[in-house]
């Protein structure tokens, strides 16, 4: 049986929410529309792109993570703190490359790159994570 979008996205929450990637961020893993707005930190936002329910289900989950902008100059300039979206582009695709079947029934690949994007309206810009996954199994099997 297919799951639901909301069971995917609690699937990728919870393999996101246990990993080292997450230790290694400031903030703490959301659902898509859970952030809180007003949030400096860096969190990790699972949003459920789209799903196929063939007789393998595939479909497209995304993680955006935020970083708030540095002003380096202390001229009230906010900009991309670099340093730390390359770092955090590393460590997702370290988290990408540890998502093996042993730890779901799910089978993992990236959709296209991970890159980062400006967000300006909140001063922060986002690592984009587009994860392809085709699922095997039944409703029932744990997350490890």
């Amino acid at each position: 049986m297919a799951k639901t979008s909301k069971q995917v996205q609690g699937d990728i929450y919870r393999l996101l929410k246990g990993s080292a990637l997450c230790s290694m961020v400031s903030g703490d893993v959301y659902r898509s529309g859970y952030r809180p707005r007003d949030s400096r930190l860096e969190d990790a936002v699972v949003i459920f792109t789209t799903g196929l329910p063939d007789q393998i289900q595939t479909g497209v989950v995304t993680v955006n993570i935020y970083v708030p902008d540095i002003d380096p100059y202390q001229n009230g300039v906010l900009v991309e703190d670099g340093e730390r979206t390359e770092t955090i582009e590393r460590l997702a695709q370290e988290w990408v490359d540890g998502l093996t079947t042993d730890r779901s029934c799910y089978k993992f690949r990236l959709q296209q790159t991970i890159y980062t994007e400006e967000e300006p309206d909140i001063h922060q810009h986002f690592i984009v994570v587009k994860l392809k996954y085709e699922y095997f199994g039944d409703d029932d099997a744990p997350i490890r």
